[in-house]
């Protein structure tokens, strides 16, 4: 499989995602669109993946780049790639199949449990998420569901945890690719961010878990093995 990652921030990298690809032998590219905005073909990736970043998704006067990621997003789900969204890359793609993303109500940092909804079930793309989990949030917008897609998580604090589009098109508003590195950065960079607030842990509550970590790899481990599958069966009719 070849994977094409976009990455929007400095801190927001593959993390976990590059444990795995190199695991499985897959080939990956990258463009940081904070600081190049030429992409590669579609023809030339199997697996589009767009990591977070501190930015809005709507944010496109202070960050021109965003409308030209938004519609090289849109360009890869109307040529049936597929494509893997975390954080601001679900809302861009939100926002690229034409739902609004806005600042939320609440932010939430930490580790916080979201629950699978009936409707993801039966979807081979999620077959294998257990009925409650937990995972590490760090945002603090969100987006209406797009049109056509199907909610796949929820939490007390963000009804968009997850959705799934045509059957190719992933958005996870979580973080199941942190790393403990990862967080210890979040601590010393973002700790200004870090007060009071109803879904924002403290850093002592969410560093150190690897308990937590390692639930979130298998987590996610288990999605891309899904994507693998469906793209076999799909593409090349394994």
């Amino acid at each position: 499989m070849r994977i094409y990652c976009l990455q929007n921030d400095p801190l927001a990298g593959l993390g976990a995602i590059e444990t795995w690809i190199s695991k499985k032998g897959y080939s990956v590219t990258s463009t940081q669109v904070y600081k190049d905005n030429h992409f590669i073909s579609p023809d030339d990736y199997d697996l589009l993946i767009i990591l977070g970043g501190p930015m809005g998704a709507y944010e496109e006067e202070k960050y021109p780049w965003l409308r030209l990621e938004k519609d090289y997003i849109s360009e890869a789900i109307r040529r049936k790639k597929f494509v893997l969204g975390i954080c601001l890359g679900a809302q861009l793609i939100a926002s690229a199949l034409g739902s609004p993303v806005y600042p939320h109500t609440v932010k939430e940092i930490g580790w916080w449990q979201l629950e699978r909804t009936k409707e993801g079930e039966s979807l081979q793309l999620f077959a294998g998420l257990p009925e409650t989990f937990s995972v590490f949030e760090l945002h603090g917008d969100t987006y209406d569901l797009p049109q056509g897609a199907v909610r796949l998580a929820e939490s007390k604090a963000c009804l968009n945890q997850a959705f799934l589009y045509e059957d190719r098109v992933i958005g996870l508003q979580f973080h199941p690719e942190f790393t403990e590195n990862t967080l210890n950065q979040i601590v010393e960079k973002l700790g200004h961010e870090l007060n009071d607030g109803p879904f924002i842990q403290k850093p002592e509550e969410f560093v150190n878990r690897n308990d937590l970590l390692e639930g979130a790899h298998s987590l996610l481990f288990n999605l891309l093995e899904n994507i693998v599958k469906s793209y076999r069966e799909v593409c090349i009719g394994q």
